[in-house]
């Protein structure tokens, strides 16, 4: 189905993002990139006000081990980035792009081709550094507060922390992730105690769901992969058909039985020779904690009981919702190598449908991840929806850790 006799395919060029550290290089590019490129990062570690504010914070959590012993929360509190300390790095930072050869350098031959932060790329390169160091900086905070110091997060049922800081094992938790991050921070950038730190959080709340299954391509992607190289994209009338997944309300449930529906409805249409692939979407989001993904399930159902081939079947076990699942498919387009200037479908149940379709979801997009991942969406019937996909769902969005 994926190539007709005598037709040849049309060349494509992946465009995957290395990634040695799936939780890291997914969340904090930028500071990957800065600990990879030794010419930047010590271009970066000899400047002045970075030196200043890195000796500052430096004795800032050497007296919190001793000031706030028994206390994880205020530990925590140490290693979160002040407002000004943020502005003046990036101002550090946005210097150095425009003085140091290698800074630069690693800015347009790495962070620009990278996309990671797309929506800083119409700046300079002063401000397409200063403002990813912004959002890492944000996001590492973010983390710190979510899951050490247990501020609540946008959704608390699905995304909260798994320690609790009030009890005597969450204070041991949280003093040996500390213990830990120094570890691994000991000689590293100014960035390293805190992001360290975040990374260890995230772990110790077995937050580590945007890691899983990572690198995709490697693993449950490989074949589909394969096959896109091959495929003939002017045989189908679409790009691929995006299914959303939908979450069982108990532990014991796999697929829940609306999922397996979407399943049915898009398998339905890619029988009818709509698209080449299928890009199942969803995480391991409902119940909380949960062992099972959305995508990981469906594409089992598709390949096991619906005749579907693996390599026609795309998983995105990541996403933790509606807005994402977008977003991220359009990322495994890119990503991938699939056309970005023709369309793709949506399949789902009529009421999912009828809530994309609305202009309120376009809101939330903009609201929840500050962009909306399509343009021109159309709907073509109760369960179908056409869109094509929008470049700025590249953009990191660690604020969001899980799923960034």
């Amino acid at each position: 189905m994926l190539l007709m006799a005598g037709m040849m395919p049309a060349q494509t060029t992946t465009h995957l993002l290395p990634m040695q550290h799936p939780l890291q290089d997914k969340n904090f590019y930028l500071l990957t990139l800065l600990e990879q490129d030794k010419a930047a990062q010590r271009a970066v570690m000899a400047d002045a006000a970075i030196v200043q504010i890195t000796n500052e914070r430096q004795n800032i959590e050497a007296a919190a081990e001793k000031s706030c012993k028994g206390n994880a929360v205020c530990l925590i509190k140490n290693f979160v980035w002040t407002d000004e300390e943020m502005n003046d790095i990036a101002i550090s930072l946005s210097r150095l792009a425009q003085a140091n050869p290698a800074v630069r350098a690693m800015v347009q031959r790495k962070l620009r081709p990278s996309h990671t932060y797309i929506q800083y790329e119409s700046e300079s390169d002063s401000g397409l550094l200063s403002g990813a160091w912004l959002v890492c900086a944000h996001g590492i905070n973010d983390v710190l507060q979510v899951y050490g110091e247990g501020t609540a997060p946008r959704y608390a049922a699905i995304d909260s922390m798994s320690i609790d800081p009030n009890t005597l094992k969450g204070q041991l938790e949280i003093e040996y992730a500390q213990i830990r991050a120094g570890e691994d921070a000991a000689a590293g950038e100014f960035f390293s105690p805190s992001l360290k730190l975040a990374l260890y959080l995230l772990n110790a709340n077995h937050r580590d769901e945007a890691a899983r299954q990572e690198p995709m391509e490697a693993g449950e992607n490989r074949a589909a992969v394969a096959a896109i190289a091959k495929t003939a994209w002017k045989k189908y009338p679409y790009t691929a058909i995006v299914v959303p997944g939908e979450g069982p309300a108990d532990y014991k449930t796999a697929l829940d039985p609306s999922g397996r529906k979407r399943c049915e409805l898009a398998v339905a249409a890619w029988h009818a020779g709509k698209a080449p692939f299928l890009i199942v979407s969803g995480g391991y989001v409902h119940p909380a904690q949960t062992k099972y993904s959305e995508a990981i399930e469906m594409k089992r159902a598709m390949v096991d009981e619906m005749g579907v081939p693996e390599s026609a079947v795309i998983v995105d076990p990541h996403a933790r919702h509606t807005t994402t699942n977008l977003r991220n498919a359009v990322r495994e387009m890119y990503r991938y190598g699939m056309p970005m200037d023709r369309p793709a479908l949506v399949v789902s149940d009529a009421g999912q449908i009828g809530y994309i379709y609305a202009p309120s979801f376009a809101d939330r997009c903009l609201r929840e991840m500050g962009v909306v991942s399509y343009r021109s969406l159309t709907k073509l019937d109760d369960t179908t929806l056409s869109f094509l996909p929008v470049m700025d769902s590249l953009q990191q969005d660690p604020i969001e850790p899980l799923d960034p």
